[in-house]
């Protein structure tokens, strides 16, 4: 058999074998992370509610633009080598809460990934508490594999650190709340 023809037949087995293995992967997930700021409340939720100055301080969005014509405020943030993910604000009840949906879709096509990110503010005793909750779904088997090998926590991770930095602290973000 020739060379060709046997890397022909290991791309094949390779790729229905990742193909069969993303498959058994959930298609819907969440994932819930917490940090407490020193900041006041109303400080926090104005910064996680203006989010035309994300790129200001969340290290993973380059650059944002609203997006005109839509029902609901809309926003198109350039997330690096992740492309560019609309969002669109589907609640903001100040002080203490904020929702974000995916709305990337052609047309009327489906989705092939997205979901909601929700933002909660609350004050306690040791500080404000920022919650978020990410709940996503993955339609390709391969782009549920992707998500997997980058982590269920990144984008909460990332967005809460982030957030952390804005206002002059360290923090380490709990899972789970």
């Amino acid at each position: 058999m020739g060379v060709l023809k046997k890397l022909i037949i290991l791309a094949v087995v390779l790729g229905g074998g990742a193909f069969f293995y993303g498959r058994g992967l959930p298609r819907e997930s969440t994932a819930r992370s917490s940090i407490v700021l020193t900041a006041r409340p109303d400080s926090v939720f104005r910064v996680v509610r203006s989010i035309e100055g994300y790129p200001a301080w969340w290290s993973d969005v380059k650059s944002v633009r609203p997006l005109r014509g839509k029902r609901r405020e809309s926003w198109e943030q350039n997330m690096g080598a992740d492309g560019l993910v609309a969002v669109e604000v589907t609640q903001s009840i100040p002080p203490r809460e904020v929702q974000l949906r995916v709305i990337n879709s052609e047309g009327d096509a489906p989705l092939k990934w997205g979901g909601t990110l929700s933002i909660d503010v609350l004050e306690g005793s040791a500080g404000t508490e920022v919650r978020l909750a990410e709940e996503r779904f993955v339609e390709s088997p391969f782009l549920r594999i992707f998500f997997k090998l980058r982590g269920s926590h990144r984008t909460v991770d990332s967005y809460l650190s982030s957030l952390g930095a804005a206002f002059g602290e360290t923090v380490t973000p709990r899972h789970g709340r």
